[in-house]
């Protein structure tokens, strides 16, 4: 996990770097291009980092919302004007892919409920957009799907089971 942030973080110096040598080399442009190519492959490589990651505790499942925060303050100067990328759509999937990594976690889930939502997240990372909201919403309902069918199948079969057990404990008592 840490390991994830460290990338994440020094893809701020590396990328300042690659911009002021390219502003230097070629022209602003080139510079800003060089800057923000630079900052995607550090932050393509923190997101990856993040499924290599054996176990993880719930703060760590909180870390593709911190990502999407940062990526999102980072492209929003070359979103203005233009719909390029929606920040919105990127957090809601970045806090679709934290919920399923928690309730995994929780329930000891395999990591293949990850895949669909990790694809959206990383989906909703590129600066691509169809224009509309129209593939925003198609992958943040998908996101959602995944997150609840998972929720429904694993983890409200141990609640109901959990709190049966609490019932006939005797500590309860019924009136009927």
């Amino acid at each position: 996990m840490f390991r994830s942030l460290a990338i994440g973080v020094l893809s701020f110096p590396f990328s300042l770097l690659a911009f002021i040598i390219g502003w230097a080399g070629r022209d602003l442009r080139f510079g800003v291009l060089a800057g923000a190519v630079i900052f995607s492959g550090f932050f393509f490589a923190a997101v990856i980092s993040l499924f290599f990651i054996k176990t993880y505790s719930y703060a760590e499942a909180a870390f593709p919302v911190v990502l999407a925060i940062l990526w999102s303050l980072a492209l929003a100067p070359f979103s203005f004007g233009a719909s390029l990328f929606s920040a919105p759509a990127f957090i809601g999937a970045g806090l679709m892919l934290g919920v399923c990594m928690a309730i995994g976690k929780r329930y000891q889930m395999p990591r293949s409920w990850l895949i669909f939502p990790a694809l959206v997240f990383l989906y909703e990372m590129l600066p691509i957009n169809i224009p509309g909201p129209i593939d925003d919403t198609f992958a943040l309902t998908g996101s959602a799907s995944v997150v609840l069918v998972q929720f429904m199948r694993r983890a409200l079969p141990k609640i109901i089971k959990n709190s049966h057990k609490d019932d006939t404990d005797g500590d309860l008592k019924r009136n009927y």
